[in-house]
């Protein structure tokens, strides 16, 4: 068997590139061929450097499209069609793509083609979300495309894409995300973590984890926790950079700046760019508090539930089926009141019901570990290529 992943880039990893990656690297682990295709260019700054890590770990290949960033719908024609000769040229049998664009692309560069093509759907798929041309079109390069098979995050997505798409729910597998093993050996650093953002000793921190972007609830949240803060012993930390494509996001930030100024929070709220230690901070915080508006799955959920932290989040979409079987608390979306209500009541449990509630987190990330979501996508190719699926 051999494999192409076929993604957008590499070398600056969100929640369904990193997935990506280390599934290549778990698939040559297992002896199962897995190259990596990106759909941009290899000039860009840092993808050389990305490359050859990726290279270290065992993965055979990495090719590149050569395609533009935001690429428009004219351009990814020819782009099939150079994706169809790289297919044939290496002789393939899976193309994984797990976002839009590459699904796009694969969608048409596959018809015909003796190559499987395996969409992931790591996003939910509603006329009320995504009723652009962008969005239409990929309805239409999958509708066309009848051999193409699906694996979706979670049942809700699952569920929605049926509606959205008109598949069969027979030839869609829901496969769960999964997170490193880093999230479940890493060590406490809870004196080092506060030295570096020179918080007390003492101090309680509230973490935010992921893009900051419009439909995040950020500025729920800082309306949740501002006022208390000071009170409560309490800091917050943004980890994660804004996502300005996102529209609404850029005046986001800046009136959650205003109001930070404004109402003298600034020595308690701080926005932390993308880090590589997000399992030491999860283990050294006190709690994960996720108010987005909309979420397939969550994977910082999963993350935050293997380091051992108390999560927080909105009850939407897939979250509820990451945090069942936990002690997690759900709120509704846009709720500052109640997120803050079960934000102090997290903190406020007892040592005994704390303990209880981190174990039951800890156990419900067993499964989201990466050797079941492999074992999970291997038995998927074989059963697309064997047609069972």
């Amino acid at each position: 068997m051999k494999v192409l992943i076929f993604m957008t880039q590499f070398y600056q990893l969100g929640g369904a590139e990193k997935l990506a990656v280390e599934l290549a690297e778990k698939l040559n682990e297992r002896g199962i061929h897995a190259d990596i295709l990106s759909m941009y260019t290899e000039d860009i700054p840092g993808v050389i450097e990305a490359k050859e890590t990726i290279l270290n770990k065992g993965i055979p290949a990495v090719h590149f499209l050569g395609m533009k960033i935001h690429p428009s719908i004219a351009s990814m024609a020819p782009a099939a069609l150079k994706l169809r000769r790289l297919i044939h040229k290496h002789g393939y049998d899976i193309i994984e793509t797990s976002l839009m664009s590459p699904t796009i692309i694969a969608s048409f560069a596959t018809l015909g083609m003796r190559v499987r093509h395996i969409a992931g759907l790591h996003q939910v798929f509603t006329q009320e979300y995504y009723n652009s041309k962008k969005h239409m079109f990929l309805k239409l390069s999958t509708q066309l495309n009848r051999y193409i098979r699906y694996y979706a995050i979670s049942d809700y997505v699952a569920g929605d894409w049926i509606k959205y798409s008109g598949t069969s729910a027979r030839h869609i597998r829901r496969i769960y995300n999964s997170i490193s093993d880093d999230y479940f050996t890493t060590i406490s650093d809870r004196t080092g973590v506060r030295n570096e953002f020179e918080l007390p000793q003492d101090g309680r921190i509230a973490i935010y984890v992921g893009r900051l972007a419009a439909y995040k609830g950020l500025n729920t949240l800082l309306d949740a926790l501002g006022p208390i803060l000071q009170k409560h012993n309490l800091f917050l930390l943004y980890i994660g950079n804004p996502d300005n494509f996102v529209k609404g996001t850029k005046a986001m930030l800046e009136q959650m700046e205003k109001k930070i100024e404004q109402r003298n929070w600034s020595e308690r709220v701080k926005f932390i760019s993308f880090r590589d230690d997000i399992p030491r901070l999860m283990a050294s915080a006190n709690i994960l508090v996720h108010p987005t508006q909309k979420d397939g799955f969550g994977l910082v959920l999963a993350e935050a539930m293997a380091s051992g932290l108390p999560v927080v989040a909105t009850n939407v979409e897939g979250i509820p089926e990451v945090l069942s079987e936990t002690d997690s608390i759900m709120v509704a979306q846009d709720d500052s009141i109640g997120l803050r209500e079960a934000v102090l009541k997290t903190l406020n449990r007892s040592s005994d019901n704390s303990a209880i509630a981190i174990q039951k987190g800890r156990n419900k990330a067993q499964f989201f570990r990466n050797e079941i979501r492999t074992d999970a996508m291997i038995n998927l190719f074989k059963d697309v290529l064997s047609d069972r699926l």
